[in-house]
């Protein structure tokens, strides 16, 4: 992965260089660093009475933590604000293992985000500059995000430990009835955050940076509301759907939660989180401005 980043980095500077003063003012780089989800599944899930604490509240531990990536695009306005645009890749993934949760449920999914936010640095900074060489910053912006949460689940029927999509068996009988349908792969997020760069060369910034992504969908984890009718689910989506819906009685033999009993808390939507170091690099422009260049 990292390597088609750095072919594909290579590729756009030649395009932007191309274009004089866009050059001068345009940086590109990457992200490494990692991921988190904070979702439904968490230890915050009290399984005697039912009942969900905010899970924010004990959600910090970083279990499921993951390898992130991306490129990165800035265009310096001025030595305060920046536009900046990513491509960021990473797995995001819980279980309810790691908490003793009976409940027993698990997923992970690719997620991989398109961004534009604003930067706003705190302090004048150039890249390059002798004066101006470090700054803390905020963004904030706009992302669009793919998902398509899995989980491994044994089959009873071919006798073996199958990958399957989750979506594609509406585990809280979407689609049925009046229920709402199934959710969407492709949403919205919220970016914002806090960082900080430091100019260590005439072209090369390092930063950095922390973000949360408030999104708009409970699903990222395939889990939300309450527990489906197995029977219905089995009828409509199949046998793997009613398996794969309520999960307890892989561990406690005969368990099966009662149809309408939470399975996810609803009145919270999912997060994730991108933290690590930002390497770029200024381009070189034959074009200068005055007014960009004169704070140096």
């Amino acid at each position: 992965m990292v390597r088609k980043l750095f072919i594909l980095l290579a590729v756009l500077a030649i395009g932007i260089n191309a274009h004089g003063q866009l050059g001068s003012r345009s940086e590109i780089g990457i992200m490494l660093g990692g991921s988190n989800y904070v979702g439904d599944i968490n230890n915050a899930r009290e399984v005697s009475n039912q009942t969900f604490k905010n899970q924010f509240e004990t959600s910090f531990d970083f279990y499921n933590t993951s390898f992130m990536a991306g490129l990165i695009y800035r265009y310096n306005f001025s030595p305060r604000w920046v536009l900046k645009g990513s491509l960021i890749f990473t797995k995001l993934w819980g279980e309810d293992a790691h908490f003793d949760n009976s409940r027993n449920l698990s997923f992970s999914t690719w997620c991989n985000e398109a961004s534009l936010v604003v930067e706003f640095n705190f302090l004048d900074y150039l890249t390059g500059s002798r004066m101006h060489r470090i700054s803390p910053y905020m963004f904030a912006g706009l992302a669009l995000f793919y998902m398509n949460p899995q989980t491994d689940i044994f089959n009873p029927y071919t006798h073996e430990t199958e990958t399957i999509n989750l979506r594609d068996f509406a585990t809280e009988g979407q689609g049925i009835g009046s229920n709402p349908s199934i959710y969407s792969q492709f949403q919205l997020a919220i970016p914002f955050g806090l960082g900080v760069k430091f100019s260590i060369s005439d072209y090369i910034c390092i930063g950095l940076e922390y973000g949360w992504r408030k999104t708009f969908t409970d699903y990222i984890d395939d889990i939300s509301t309450i527990y489906a009718d197995r029977n219905e689910l089995a009828s409509e989506y199949g046998n793997m759907s009613a398996l794969a819906s309520d999960r307890t009685n892989e561990i406690e033999q005969g368990v099966y939660h009662k149809v309408g009993a939470m399975r996810g808390n609803d009145q919270t939507k999912d997060w994730y989180n991108f933290f690590g170091i930002t390497f770029t690099t200024k381009l070189p422009s034959s074009q200068k401005c005055e007014t960009y260049n004169s704070v140096r």
